[in-house]
């Protein structure tokens, strides 16, 4: 299961394709289940149990924001089409979180927020405002593609420079450096 990326719902979605850009792609969301353990990753857990119909949903979003991704980071046109599936499913609802107050022995109330169990369409909701404001807002500038050649995942580079190259040293980075090396070697 792809690991969480700096907490950005839409750069994690997108990221449960591995390797892209190679010739063989690697698709993390494969069931319903497989969409299930990708929510609880991210602390989701108490979701309502994913479906097929959930599933194609998060995967179509998936391949919209990819698409809206490249836009940013080439500078190419957006398709009108994936513009109007962001706006539909960010209109979906957020998830509602209820108030509970618990009397404490000592006489004082302890006041905790009790997350109400949202819909898989509220999670999408949550996922599409995500991804509007990646491609919109302060951190559009930051937004970058993996530079391995087969990755294709989005990152946003916090580096100091700004001239990050890759969605991890420790995974692509490694990899490229040792293609590198190796490289070098045969030469």
């Amino acid at each position: 299961m792809t690991p969480p990326t700096a907490s950005r719902l839409g750069l994690d979605l997108v990221a449960t394709v591995r390797s892209r850009l190679g010739g063989a792609p690697r698709d993390d969301l494969t069931s319903p289940a497989t969409l299930a353990a990708w929510l609880a990753a991210r602390g989701m857990s108490h979701c309502a149990d994913p479906d097929e119909v959930d599933l194609r949903e998060f995967r179509a979003l998936r391949e919209t924001a990819y698409r809206l991704l490249e836009v940013v980071v080439d500078g190419t046109r957006a398709r009108p089409a994936d513009v109007e599936s962001v706006n539909r499913w960010a209109a979906h609802p957020p998830p509602a979180v209820r108030l509970r107050a618990e009397d404490l022995p000592d006489g004082r109330t302890d006041l905790r927020a009790e997350p109400v169990r949202p819909t898989t369409a509220q999670v999408l909701g949550l996922v599409a405002r995500d991804l509007v404001d990646l491609v919109t807002g302060p951190q559009r500038d930051r937004l970058h593609q993996c530079e391995a050649e087969v990755c294709g995942s989005f990152f946003v580079d916090t580096s100091r420079a700004g001239r990050r190259r890759w969605c991890s040293a420790a995974t692509c980075g490694n990899r490229m450096r040792v293609a590198a090396h190796r490289s070098r070697a045969h030469d």
